[in-house]
């Protein structure tokens, strides 16, 4: 009866295990495996086996596959299904507050161990391999050190504490062998943190990898920086004294979640991201400063708003760490890319702009002077920011042309914002500078975002709901025609970049030593890269409150809107909200203009995007585990709220 019993369970983790792979060069699975001695047999075998060690990479960056692409309050989906239509992406259902512990939307929990598995029988029988040199064994090994390390950091960030499968549980073990326990968050991190840090010792440098035929392969920067990611997580409110998740406690009376704040672990962060920076400087990283051959004739001002869109769409530049290969970069730029013209009265391109930046992100961007509008003094002096959402009667002149079609009027929120606000939003009557269109004034196209106009509400077509689109997700260079469909430019999407690292360091060293000048010069250069000058000069000049940057918690609010701007609408900001315990922003009214406005007067009202108020509470930092894996492994214990 326990041999039954046994297999049973068995059964049931073989298919909580089950997955489904994505298609790329890394995903290639061996065809007719009989047994693990054949999968090993020679290289070519076992090589196959190396990338479906790589298959289970979350789609990072995927419009629908990603939670964190359009699962928060940066941008906004139409909630089709309360149209009557086909359903929506999973992501905007999670902005919306629809998570559940029955059905999970993006359920990992019982996924990911199938991942962990490949990576574990990989480790173990690699040594049967013997037509290898023993150069190559080391590198593939410290590649799947890695991608274990990294799975088990991807269920970390979702669930918190998780149960740490450093071996497989043989196929003959015992009922209660099979039941593990989740481990304490600190465990855990430091599993992750060293089994990375270990795997880094066997990796290639960066300009080892051949973009050809190993694009998207792990290097010795992705395990660095990617360690310094987790060790910044871990050393955040949400997992560095937490009282909140005070309560759980597992069959073992083990507390998983540490009660202490403890700010070493910044420390700890800050070191392993200076590690990494310097990793990266070494093998030639850098924040990218490449001006596109298309704008060398056109204004500065179109060359500095390239260049940033180009530090994402540049495929494998100098800035990136680690790109994700699986990027489905045509659904990208459909999904983000709005009309800037029209084929005819009744036929339209694929460009939908469905994922839509929100006012509050529009609002988030810095002054051309590189502050907050709030604290602007230029701003509240001259009234626009109390004005900031009414029309300027006066229409675009000047140099106002390069931002705002000439002649035509627009709100006051549109006008003297910095270059990264033009480079990652398309707004109404705003330059499209790009997508085959390069010779200004004579060709460029703008955004008419007004019902019926081009880049407006057509009907039961994909459009906006908010009246703006995301420019910063699609290359410069697709071109976009009066044609029916279109043929974007492929580039990885970014999983880690330099600039990411750079504000992590800053973030991790404003907590262990406050502002210094260390700080200062991370920051200041993400922000020399966006055409602006440094924090202290720009607050001093410009800023109400000039001595915010003089402090350890008015420098904390700066990085983390320096962080929502410079990596907006790449994934970050669905992360950073949770790991700084500032889930309760998603509460707050999701609003865009009025798409059915016909003229500016009506289009510039403003309109609640949410049909209905979500309710984030403290549970809603991390995932439920579904209920029915529960039922099987007595020993999980829920997340806290669900």
């Amino acid at each position: 009866m326990k041999a039954t019993n046994n297999n049973k369970y068995i059964l049931i983790i073989i298919i909580l295990f089950s997955n489904i792979v994505s298609c790329d060069f890394l995903d290639i699975v061996p065809d007719n495996i009989a047994t693990i001695d054949y999968a090993f047999r020679n290289r070519t075998e076992a090589e196959k086996y190396l990338y479906t060690c790589y298959s289970g990479r979350p789609n990072i960056g995927s419009i629908d596959g990603d939670p964190a692409m359009n699962g928060c309050d940066e941008s906004w989906q139409r909630y089709i299904i309360a149209e009557g239509g086909w359903p929506t992406f999973l992501n905007s259902r999670i902005a919306r507050g629809e998570q559940n512990a029955d059905n999970p939307l993006y359920e990992w929990f019982g996924i990911r161990w199938k991942d962990i598995r490949r990576c574990n029988i990989f480790l173990e029988n690699i040594d049967k391999v013997h037509d290898m040199t023993e150069y190559e064994k080391a590198r593939w090994i410290g590649e799947v050190k890695f991608l274990k390390a990294y799975y088990h950091y991807v269920l970390f960030k979702l669930y918190g504490p998780i149960p740490i499968m450093d071996v497989n549980i043989p196929v003959s073990a015992s009922v209660e062998k099979v039941q593990v326990y989740r481990e304490p968050v600190d465990k855990v991190v430091q599993y992750i943190a060293d089994l990375m840090l270990e795997a880094s010792e066997d990796l290639p440098d960066a300009s080892e990898i051949i973009e050809g035929t190993e694009a998207g392969r792990v290097d010795k920067l992705v395990a660095l920086t990617m360690r310094a990611e987790v060790l910044l997580f871990a050393a955040s409110p949400l997992f560095n004294g937490n009282t909140d998740y005070a309560s759980l406690i597992d069959n073992r009376g083990v507390q998983l979640f540490p009660q202490e704040y403890d700010e070493n672990k910044w420390k700890v962060a800050a070191d392993a991201c200076k590690e990494a920076i310097d990793a990266c400087h070494e093998q030639g990283k850098a924040l990218y400063d490449e001006v596109a051959s298309e704008t060398m004739n056109q204004h500065e001002i179109f060359q500095l708003q390239t260049t940033y869109r180009q530090a994402i769409c540049d495929r494998w530049n100098k800035e990136l760490i680690w790109g994700n290969t699986k990027n489905d970069h045509r659904y990208l730029a459909q999904y983000t890319t709005p009309r800037i013209v029209r084929l005819n009265a009744d036929m339209l391109n694929h460009c939908m702009s469905e994922i839509a930046p929100t006012l509050k992100i529009v609002d988030r961007y810095y002054s051309s002077n590189g502050v907050p509008i709030e604290e602007d003094k230029d701003w509240q002096n001259s009234g626009w920011y109390q004005d900031r959402y009414k029309i300027r009667e006066q229409a675009s002149t000047g140099d106002e042309k390069y931002y705002v079609k000439e002649g035509e009027k627009t709100v006051y929120l549109h006008y003297n914002r910095e270059p990264r606000f033009y480079a990652s939003v398309g707004f109404d009557k705003g330059i499209y500078f790009g997508s085959g269109y390069y010779n200004f004034p004579s060709n460029v196209k703008y955004c008419d975002f007004l019902n019926k106009g081009h880049s407006g509400y057509q009907g039961g077509s994909g459009y906006s709901i908010s009246g703006y689109a995301i420019k910063k997700l699609h290359h410069f260079k697709n071109v976009q025609q009066y044609s029916l469909t279109s043929d974007p430019e492929y580039f990885p999407f970014p999983i880690l970049r330099l600039a990411d690292l750079y504000l992590m360091y800053a973030e991790a060293l404003n907590e262990v030593e406050g502002p210094n000048e260390e700080v200062f010069s991370y920051l200041d250069q993400v922000r020399a890269r966006a055409g602006l000058e440094g924090v202290k000069q720009s607050w001093q000049k410009y800023s109400s409150n000039p001595g915010k940057p003089d402090t350890k918690d008015g420098l904390r609010k700066i990085i983390q809107q320096e962080r929502t701007i410079e990596l907006a609408f790449e994934g970050k900001r669905f992360w950073d909200i949770r790991r700084w315990k500032q889930i309760s922003v998603l509460n707050e009214p999701v609003q865009g203009w009025n798409i059915m406005g016909e003229t500016t007067e009506d289009f510039y009202n403003i309109t609640t995007l949410s049909k209905d108020k979500p309710d984030f509470t403290v549970k809603d930092y991390l995932w439920p585990i579904k209920e029915s894996d529960l039922l099987v492994n007595k020993n999980l214990v829920q997340n806290y709220g669900w």
